[in-house]
């Protein structure tokens, strides 16, 4: 499956191939940007700038090599 018809499966109630995965799709699921940097650490990627798109809630904005290593389905089109 595609992540599109990964995502619209879940949407639809029916059974996708594997459990569709977000992070930061949405301005509510990122991760935190203190967090953040720890994360690509323990996953050995090199260290880049953390840009926070959210002040509030101090949310990173996740670089496209992290939503790769996750196999993420989601990305933010806003």
């Amino acid at each position: 499956m595609t992540s599109r018809e990964r995502v619209l499966a879940t949407l639809n109630h029916q059974e996708p191939d594997r459990i569709a995965l977000d992070l930061s799709g949405h301005r509510s699921s990122g991760i935190s940007a203190v967090a953040y940097p720890k994360l690509r650490a323990a996953l050995g990627l090199p260290p880049r700038p953390v840009y926070v798109y959210d002040p509030v809630q101090q949310l990173a904005i996740v670089d496209e090599d992290v939503l790769d290593r996750f196999g993420v389905d989601t990305i933010e089109l806003g």
